[in-house]
């Protein structure tokens, strides 16, 4: 394998396969490969259940060995298992949008903070943003998540059918509703992957900088070496 290939480790869930998404191909311009973590689904995943660890750890290492240049996931709450996963292979991982606040943060003046748009806002927590490489004690952010909505409740379905204009009006809504509450906001991290396909209409009727999994992806790709299995 000589061009660079992103392994994605996916949730049991069903990914959105809608172009835009985090795991359709043809949202790519380089190759992806995806594998299922045993075990993984909504609920266990955000529920922060320790035991997926392992199963996050050999999926990644088997991917390694399938010759990917670089690792991710489709869930931000995987970013718990960052260190571990991260020490267990030789490519670059990065599990978690998350991971993109500190640079959402850098991008602003002073005094604004960032927006996180989550699936679950109360699930989501300090140890998340911890894993993920940064502290909301160093970094001002403003968390918001759609629960209730039907792209919230068709996600943790086994094979979630949300139409691509559902999601884009529930992520744009939840953005909408984080904005009003906080007006300082001035850049936004999307941490589900489910929400990549609303991305661009967020950074055109919002106009703020607006970071997501596709966002990382891209990163991961540019910045890895291309590998020969």
């Amino acid at each position: 394998m000589n061009k660079k290939t992103l392994g994605i480790l996916e949730l049991e869930n069903r990914p959105i396969s809608h172009l835009g998404a985090l795991c359709a191909p043809e949202t790519h311009q380089f190759p992806i490969r995806r594998l299922t973590v045993e075990g993984a689904n909504v609920a266990r995943l955000i529920a922060g259940d320790p035991s997926l660890k392992d199963a996050y750890v050999s999926g990644a290492r088997e991917l390694e060995r399938e010759g990917v240049s670089a690792i991710t996931t489709n869930c931000g709450f995987s970013s718990l298992h960052q260190a571990e996963v991260a020490a267990a292979v030789s490519v670059p991982v990065v599990l978690s949008s998350l991971a993109l606040v500190p640079l959402a943060a850098k991008s602003m003046p002073s005094g604004r903070k960032v927006g996180v748009l989550t699936y679950d806002s109360t699930k989501l927590a300090e140890h998340h943003f911890n894993a993920a490489g940064w502290s909301s004690k160093e970094i001002d952010v403003v968390i918001r998540g759609i629960e209730g909505s039907l792209t919230w409740q068709r996600l943790a379905d086994a094979c979630p059918d949300a139409p691509p204009d559902v999601i884009i009006s529930d992520v744009l809504a939840g953005v909408k509703s984080l904005l009003k509450a906080e007006p300082t906001v001035g850049a936004l991290v999307l941490e589900c992957a489910g929400f990549t396909l609303a991305a661009e209409t967020v950074r055109r009727e919002i106009g703020l900088f607006v970071a997501d999994f596709v966002t990382l992806a891209k990163v991961l790709i540019e910045v890895s070496p291309p590998r020969e299995v």
